[in-house]
């Protein structure tokens, strides 16, 4: 497995429909429309959802373990078992996760999904600090706090970053 599709956190209380729309202003249907068509390009076994779940007290932003915000909406495509929890922003934080990219060869992945700011950056940032090749496929990510994403895009500027804005391709 070369190349994978990794999800990130496209889950109930970032783009769910009763998610707060004051601060997850993006189109949270069409962003689900498109990362279902990035999804569709890829065998089962090459994608990934990567899942927020608040541990004990501490977690900011992020959905409790087990809760009904932590759980996928109904319209995105689950296609796999491929389903790792994170507590922190980058997803390479899971060893589950790491280990498993490691013993599959995996060394490029394409990342979607929200927050471009937060989680998704980050995680762009672990998987080159992991030996990966990244894609960041701009038309499948959601974005609240653009400020963050320009501090991580300085990051990522120095590394080999893809970036595209196709559903097909």
């Amino acid at each position: 497995m070369d190349k994978v599709l990794m999800i990130i956190d496209m889950q109930e209380m970032y783009v769910g429909k009763s998610r707060d729309k004051n601060t997850y202003k993006y189109d949270a249907e069409e962003l689900i429309d498109k990362i279902n068509k990035r999804i569709a390009l890829y065998k089962p076994e090459e994608v990934f959802y990567i899942i927020s779940v608040k541990k004990g007290l501490f977690g900011g932003a992020m959905p409790k373990e087990g809760s009904p915000e932590s759980g996928f909406p109904t319209k995105l495509k689950i296609v796999s078992k491929n389903i790792y929890q994170k507590n922190k922003p980058d997803a390479f934080s899971s060893a589950a996760l790491e280990d498993f990219m490691r013993a599959r060869h995996v060394k490029e992945i394409e990342i979607v999904g929200v927050d471009g700011g937060v989680s998704v950056g980050n995680t762009v940032i672990g998987a080159i600090e992991c030996g990966m090749k990244v894609i960041w496929n701009e038309s499948c990510i959601g974005t609240v706090y653009g400020d963050k994403l320009m501090k991580l895009r300085e990051k990522m500027k120095k590394n080999k970053i893809t970036y595209i804005n196709d559903l097909m391709n």
